[in-house]
């Protein structure tokens, strides 16, 4: 009797299981982890913790609520240029309800308005997102630009920014995913360059060779242009991840024309003032095509010798 051999995966049977055990939790605490990590406190005058919660609350309120409901309402709003709100309510009601409503009625008491005490306002704005503008990306975690079917002309070059978001050098990688109706384009090497962001010019990160490096951004000289229209062998260009590799980076975004609508992230800033005692805060709010996610997806377990080979 003809008997065939079994193959057996010891250890990365292991690191699968630990995979699909945590996967469902990292994916479901991302994103709003990370915007919430993202928020910068613009200005800090005198000591009010109302204030500061305020400021927060205000920002929480568009966090909490779903994002592609929201950003209709952003789109209808910037139609008129940047969009200013003199108190909540009113902020609110441009939103026609979807700002989520849990979160409001949750704090919609004893607010620093004006209504309330005149030495007290708040003011809230939203406008795009610009290349000045950066969020801040850790290891684990991956940006993530969708471009594929949103009918993007033949040249549109898309600009990236980055700086440094922590006293080290950063490394991290471009990786471009060129797919089409029938699949997705069979990896090359240039579809994924590694890059370093050095504040002195000199990338200092650990890594070897240091030939492997495509390019070392600085202060003075910090964006790439990528052509979203880009076409390789038949395949379109479906998406852009930049994986932060070593250290945090932040990373911004600039839109050309050809693509505003659908790649336009947006900035909310929320300024609170209770009786003189002044807070402002703001937030990125990713477009819907530009949610990240975790870069589990993106790393591939090997064994010893480099590769998944049965014994």
């Amino acid at each position: 009797m003809n008997m065939k051999k079994g193959r057996t995966y010891p250890g990365q049977a292991i690191a699968i299981i630990m995979v699909v055990l945590v996967v469902a939790t990292v994916i479901g605490a991302s994103l709003y982890s990370r915007m919430i990590k993202n928020r910068n406190t613009l200005t800090e005058t005198r000591e009010s913790s109302r204030a500061l919660e305020q400021a927060d609350s205000i920002l929480d309120l568009v966090i909490s609520s779903d994002l592609g409901a929201v950003q209709g309402y952003f789109e209808i709003c910037l139609a008129g240029g940047k969009c200013e709100y003199n108190n909540l309510d009113q902020f609110v009601d441009a939103f026609g309800g979807a700002l989520s409503p849990d979160m409001y009625n949750s704090i919609s008491d004893e607010w620093c308005e004006s209504d309330n005490d005149p030495s007290s306002s708040i003011s809230i704005s939203v406008e795009y997102a610009d290349i000045d503008d950066y969020q801040e990306w850790d290891v684990g975690s991956v940006m993530a630009l969708k471009v594929g079917g949103l009918g993007i002309p033949s040249v549109c070059p898309l600009s990236l920014g980055f700086t440094s978001a922590s006293s080290q050098d950063a490394l991290f990688t471009i990786k471009r995913v060129y797919a089409n109706t029938t699949g997705v384009k069979a990896y090359e090497e240039n579809d994924m360059l590694l890059y370093c962001f050095a504040t002195d010019g000199s990338c200092s990160a650990p890594v070897a060779p240091g030939t492997s490096i495509a390019r070392t951004f600085t202060p003075s000289s910090n964006t790439i242009e990528i052509d979203l229209g880009s076409v390789i062998g038949g395949y379109p260009l479906y998406e852009i991840r930049v994986l932060p590799l070593y250290e945090k980076i932040g990373i911004s975004i600039g839109v050309p024309e050809c693509a505003a609508m659908s790649l336009h992230n947006y900035k909310v800033n929320a300024k609170v003032n209770c009786k003189g005692d002044y807070r402002e805060k703001e937030v990125i709010i990713p477009n819907v095509n530009n949610l990240g996610y975790p870069s589990l997806f993106d790393y591939t377990i090997y064994n010893a010798t480099g590769v998944l080979k049965p014994n």
